[in-house]
Formats: structure tokens, sequence, C-alpha cells
């Protein structure tokens, strides 16, 4: 007769650690627990219970222990029993849930009545256990709550790791909004200069075309005279010509708003100071402010009170061949667009000019050129005591002086 083999009963602990087999290992060894009990024979129980299933486990024996060993070390659950010495469990569980809000807390020992189970169950307690015997029940329970903790502190972990991320998206999206906000500001700059091109390229075009078709020296001078006030506006204008003694003469005027016996003087005058004074200026001198204008025109600077100027030399195989002022009262001033459209005219004036010289001297050798006034054309340009040589606004045309 086959004999059957007696078994031996377990303890009662090691079913508890045998029942615990089919919770996760690997999610029960990150919690970290803290458990608070006066008495050694809790301890061990706990201990025995929780071997293995934890990260770590530290007893402390009171609540003053308890409050510094939780504020100073990571605890995801605190198992407290209910009787301290001096002191309630649940009260120590409430201060802890307090100051710990992700803090998951167990009361093991006698709850007494109804009463003192809402109030545990308010102080942050997710379970009443009683530990008075070493059930599997019990066991399980005590598990449930290690495995409450762990998924507590995955979730803080896992909304760390998404702060942290969205910190990481929120800069870089600033960075990203600050490179588009450039990039728009840089597209902006870009089309401002292409539209700048465009109308530059349209006025010399329009220009040019113009000019060409001048070879006499008069025409040439109304022309551009006219072209320039309808781009600028209403304006005092004055064409300086250099002469074969190198100085300079009035060559075209129009008079805006000085009046006539004025207008001559000044312009005598201008002729021998401001032309030469600029005739090296390339780029457009724009002038706005008396205090300007003294520091342009030094003493000559009375001759132009009160108003707003803009001068440049136009130049060809870099020879001035005239220079240009504008100027008219400081209430109207020349604005940075007007200089960009009056340095693009002198620049192809100063072309034109020089192609008319070498037309009118082409049958010459070019060291005996000489100089606008003195022969680039059959005769004298017009007496400027001649009253149809002057330009004003009433009677609509323009001044040319020898």
């Amino acid at each position: 007769m086959e004999r059957h083999r007696e078994t031996k009963p377990t303890d009662l602990a090691d079913q508890s650690v045998g029942a615990s087999r089919d919770i996760d290992p690997a999610s029960e060894l990150l919690v970290r627990v803290v458990a608070v009990s006066p008495r050694a024979s809790v301890r061990r129980r706990l201990s025995s219970m929780l071997h293995g299933q934890v990260e770590s486990l530290e007893f402390v024996e009171d609540g003053p222990q308890a409050i510094e060993k939780i504020s100073t070390t990571n605890c995801d659950l605190v198992i407290i029993e209910r009787a301290l010495e001096g002191s309630d469990g649940i009260d120590l569980l409430d201060e802890l849930s307090t100051n710990h809000p992700a803090l998951v807390g167990v009361i093991i020992g006698q709850i007494e009545n109804t009463d003192d189970a809402v109030r545990a169950m308010r102080s942050g307690a997710c379970d009443l256990i009683s530990i008075q015997s070493r059930s599997a029940q019990t066991t399980r329970r005590l598990l449930e709550s290690v495995k409450r903790a762990g998924r507590i502190r995955r979730r803080d972990a896992r909304i760390d790791r998404l702060k942290k991320l969205c910190h990481k998206l929120n800069t870089a999206r600033q960075e990203v909004s600050g490179q588009v906000g450039d990039l728009c500001n840089d597209l902006a700059v870009a089309y401002q200069d292409l539209s700048e091109q465009f109308g530059d390229v349209k006025l010399s075009t329009e220009f040019n075309a113009m000019m060409r078709q001048e070879l006499e020296i008069e025409s040439l001078l109304r022309t551009m005279l006219e072209f320039t006030l309808g781009k600028v506006g209403s304006t005092n204008a004055a064409i300086f010509l250099p002469s074969s003694t190198g100085d300079y003469t009035l060559g075209a005027y129009v008079n805006y708003d000085i009046p006539r016996d004025a207008a001559e003087i000044m312009l005598d005058q201008l002729a021998d100071t401001l032309a030469p004074r600029f005739e090296q200026s390339t780029e457009v001198v724009l002038v706005t402010g008396q205090a300007e204008m003294d520091e342009a025109f030094g003493h000559e600077s009375h001759w132009l009170e009160e108003v707003t100027a803009m001068i440049v030399s136009c130049q060809h195989e870099d020879e001035c061949l005239a220079v240009i002022g504008l100027f008219r009262d400081e209430s109207l001033p020349f604005g940075q667009d007007d200089a960009r459209t009056l340095s693009i005219i002198a620049k192809l004036f100063g072309q034109q000019l020089g192609r008319v010289i070498r037309v009118h001297h082409r049958h010459l050798p070019k060291d005996q050129w000489g100089s606008l006034d003195s022969g680039c054309h059959d005769g004298p340009l017009d007496d400027p005591d001649d009253d149809d040589d002057f330009f004003s606004a009433d009677d609509d045309h323009f001044g040319f002086a020898a």
C-alpha cells in the first residue's frame, strides 16, 4: 500500500508571503515605507509581511520621530499604529497628510467605532487594518496599500516627467516663436528692401528714358527739373554748373516761394559758396533745422534761414559736372525717400551730362573739351538779365543762366 506523504503545515506568515506572488514585484519594489509603532512585535510582523515586497522599510517608535523621518527622507507609504505613546495615530496621520499630500497612509490597530473610522479616512488613511493575527487577508490588504502607494509614486514620477517635458517644450516654443518673429522681421525688411529696389529700378528706367533723349543742355536742365519736382513736390531748386575757370555758375533754377529779387541775389551767392562746398558730396546731404544749416554752410547759412535742404553732386568719371540744391520752408521737410529719389536722379543726370559733353566735343581731344558753359551748345546760355529766363510758381517757366 502506498503511503501518502504528510505535509507539514506552513506558518501563516509564510503563507502571506506566498499569497503575494501574484503582485508585480517590479512595481512594489519602488515603494519606500516608514512604519510607526512602539511595539517590537508589531514591527517584526510588518517586516515579515513586507519582506521582499518594498524598496525600503524603516521603523520609528513615536510621532516626533515619524515627522522627522518623513520630512528628511523620501517616503511613499506610512503605516501607523493607532495606539502610540502619548498620542493618537490618527492625529499623526492627519498632520503628515497635511504636509505631504502624496503620502499614502494606513492605520493598524483597533478601531473602536464608526466615528474613528471616518476620522481616519478624512485624515488620509487608505485602509484600516487589524494586525492582531497573521492572516492572509491582513497581508493582502497591506500589500494592496503598497500597490496603491506604488501607483501614486509612478503617477507623480510621470507628472514630474511631463512637467519637465512641458518646460522643455515651452522653452522650445519660445525659441521657435522668437525665431519666427525674427524671420518675420527679416522677411518684412527684405520685402521693404525689394520694394525699394523695384521702385529704384522703375524710377531709374523712367528718368533715364527721358534724359537720353536730351542732347541740348537747356532742354536737359528743364527736363531734369520738371521730373525732380514731380517726384519730390513743390520746392525751390537750383543747378550749379562748373565754368572753365573752375568756379560755379547758376545753370537753371526753380523759384517756388522766394521773392524774385531776393532769389537772384541768393542764388548768385550760393553758386560761390554752396556748390564748391558740396562738389564732392556724392551722397545726398539732408539738412533740417538751423543748427544743421549752420554746420553745413558755416557763415553763409544766413542765406538759407528757416528752410530744409537737400544738396548732391552729379559726378561722371569722378568729375563733378553739376551740383543740385533743393530747399523749401522747414515746415515741409524733405524725407529719406526724397533723398533716395534725388540720389538716383543725380547719378543718372551726371551720366547724361557726361554724354552731352562727349557728343558736343567729339571732334576735339578730351583735354580740350572745356566746361558745360563754354561749348556744349551753339552759344552761351540765355542771359540772366532776360526776364524770360526765370521760373516761378506763377509764370510756370524755368530760368537759365550762363
